[in-house]
């Protein structure tokens, strides 16, 4: 544990969240992954894809195309 109370792996989970909620917030305002990727700190565009893959079951720019296309639908 470290000084916080948190075990190093507990940290990693919640810089990961941090790095997913960020990129997906990115790539809502039209970022490309790959640009979501670096701006949100993950290591490589090929990392965020992991974890979109494990916590969405898609990839980032499948959750880009399906959710931008409901959003303008709901704005327009």
């Amino acid at each position: 544990m470290n000084e916080d109370g948190l075990a190093g792996r507990e940290v990693g989970v919640v810089e990961q969240n941090i790095r997913f909620d960020l990129a997906r917030a990115l790539l809502d305002q039209g970022h490309t992954a790959t640009q979501a990727a670096t701006l949100a700190g993950f290591p490589s565009y090929e990392s965020m894809r992991r974890v979109f893959a494990r916590k969405l079951s898609i990839s980032p720019a499948a959750y880009q195309r399906r959710f931008s296309t409901a959003r303008r639908t709901q704005v327009g």
